[in-house]
C-alpha cells in the first residue's frame, strides 16, 4: 500500500468517519494541489500536483466508501481480505442471501415487493457496519478475523443492493 489515507487527510484511522469532515479536508487539500494552481510552474511541481490531487481523489474514494474504508483499515494493519482466494462464507449468511434472492425472483416486477426486500437488506447492512465499527476497534486477532468476515459479507450485501436498485428501475 502507497499511502495511509487517513494520515493524507488529517484524519483517525477508525471506521467511523465523518463524512462531512471527509469532504471539507479534501476540498481545503485539493484547492491546494489543483493542477491548473500549476500549469506556470515547472515541470516537476505541475508532475506533483497532478500526482497529489491523484491521490487525494483515490483517498476520497477509498475512505467514503464503508467497504473500502475498512479494506484500507484492515491492509494497515496487515490483514487482507483475500476476496479473490479465499471463497468460504458463513453457511448461515450463506442461507441468508440464498432466500433474499428467491424474494427477489418471487418479487420481479412488483415494487413493492423489491422495495421491502431492499430495506431489510439495507438494515442488515447497518447492522454488519455496527459490528464492523466495533471490530475495527478492536486490538486482537479475533478482532481483525471478525472484521476480514465482515467486509466480505457487507461487499456481498452491496452487490445485492445494487442488484435490487436494477430491479426496481426495471419494476418501474
Amino acid at each position: 500500500m502507497a499511502r495511509n489515507y487517513f494520515e493524507l487527510f488529517d484524519l483517525p484511522a477508525r471506521f467511523d468517519i465523518d463524512p462531512r469532515e471527509l469532504a471539507a479536508r479534501h476540498r481545503e487539500r485539493i484547492r491546494l494541489w489543483h493542477p491548473d494552481r500549476y500549469a506556470q510552474g515547472s515541470a516537476e511541481e505541475r508532475r506533483r500536483a497532478v500526482a497529489v490531487s491523484a491521490e487525494l481523489n483515490d483517498g476520497l474514494k477509498v475512505l467514503r466508501d464503508p467497504v473500502s474504508r475498512a479494506r484500507h483499515l484492515l491492509a494497515l494493519r496487515g490483514v487482507s481480505t483475500d476476496e479473490e482466494t479465499d471463497t468460504a462464507m458463513d453457511a448461515d449468511f450463506l442461507t441468508e442471501q440464498m432466500a433474499w434472492r428467491e424474494r427477489l425472483e418471487e418479487g420481479a416486477g412488483r415494487p413493492d415487493r423489491v422495495a421491502a426486500l431492499a430495506d431489510e437488506v439495507a438494515s442488515s447492512r447497518r447492522v454488519k457496519e455496527s459490528r464492523l465499527a466495533e471490530a475495527l476497534a478492536g486490538e486482537g486477532t479475533a478482532d481483525l478475523s471478525r472484521a476480514r468476515v465482515l467486509v466480505r459479507e457487507l461487499q456481498f450485501l452491496e452487490r445485492f443492493l445494487r442488484e435490487l436498485d436494477d430491479a426496481t428501475a426495471e419494476a418501474l
